[in-house]
């Protein structure tokens, strides 16, 4: 972000903020603040890097800092909820925040991941979600919102896998998930057997982890060998933009939607919530593309 544009702000801007920790690789700022000048909005995205004991007290104090809202990113997205007065539906099933929304006075919880992520599928791909069957690779913040806003939009059959340290917390996630929505995600423990055997089954496959992201642009969780050509491929990872997962899977005669496409379509309801507004979804997902390119990272 550039300096100029705190300067430039006035008692009227309204800030939103960015909680997480790092916030280096964050499009997210360049993408929100270039929306708010094409648009004239006096608005300001700004990122706060922060510990873990200095959510609590920045979290309460947001709006005695003149913010109207804000981002949340890692590693608090699971954490926030206890700081705040409610979440909405689409946080209430996971307590997986990712927005907060000042609403009446009261600071509300919202996940607009899940929603961006069925948003891309169903706008870029032309996915009607009941009529496939999903593989979420990875059950943090992330892979939970996602299997909670597709089970909210008709999915039937959503299989989980993560790594044997994360299970209990994942377990945990998706326990809230099927307390909503009985019988459709089940949860297992990832290895290259497991990965194969549901690869067999499941024809979406959605990969939700860090593997893979710049700089470790090599990286892949599994043998892309497993790919056939009716799978379609998502990854959350949008930098880079292309990953080496969906290289492969393209290579292979899969289809493939990039992480940057979910990062577009949720922060377009961030603004929807904190501004009202209806944003330019191909300037956005262009604009931080040129972005990334610029930064070396596409």
């Amino acid at each position: 972000m550039d300096k100029q544009e705190i300067f430039n702000s006035s008692v009227n801007t309204k800030f939103f903020g960015l909680l997480g920790s790092p916030l280096g690789q964050s499009a997210a700022p360049f993408m929100h603040n270039s929306v708010y000048q094409k648009l004239g909005i006096d608005a300001l995205y700004v990122p706060l890097e922060l510990s873990m004991d200095q959510l609590e007290p920045v979290v309460t104090n947001l709006e005695n800092f003149h913010y109207a809202g804000s981002g949340v990113t890692m590693p608090f997205k699971t954490q926030v909820h206890k700081y705040l007065d409610g979440l909405a539906d689409s946080a209430r099933f996971t307590e997986v925040v990712n927005t907060i929304v000042f609403e009446n006075g009261k600071k509300i919880g919202h996940n607009t991941d899940g929603t961006g992520f069925v948003l891309s599928l169903q706008k870029q791909l032309g996915l009607e979600i009941p009529d496939h069957n999903y593989l979420i690779l990875g059950a943090g913040g992330a892979g939970t919102a996602i299997a909670c806003a597709l089970a909210m939009e008709g999915a039937k059959d959503i299989k989980s896998l993560c790594i044997a340290k994360d299970y209990f917390c994942a377990e945990t996630l998706f326990d809230r998930v099927d307390r909503h929505f009985p019988f459709v995600c089940t949860i297992g423990e990832m290895t290259e057997k497991s990965i194969a055997a549901a690869l067999e089954k499941y024809d979406v496959i959605i990969h939700a982890t860090k593997v893979g992201m710049y700089p470790k642009v090599d990286e892949i969780l599994f043998d892309p060998d497993l790919l056939k050509p009716h799978h379609i491929v998502a990854d959350v990872v949008y930098v880079p933009v292309e990953t080496k997962l969906l290289r492969e899977a393209a290579a292979r005669g899969c289809r493939t939607l990039s992480g940057l496409w979910m990062n577009t379509y949720q922060a377009a309801e961030q603004m929807r919530l904190w501004l009202g507004i209806e944003p330019p979804m191909e300037y956005m997902y262009n604009h931080s593309l040129e972005y990334l390119k610029s930064q070396g990272k596409a």
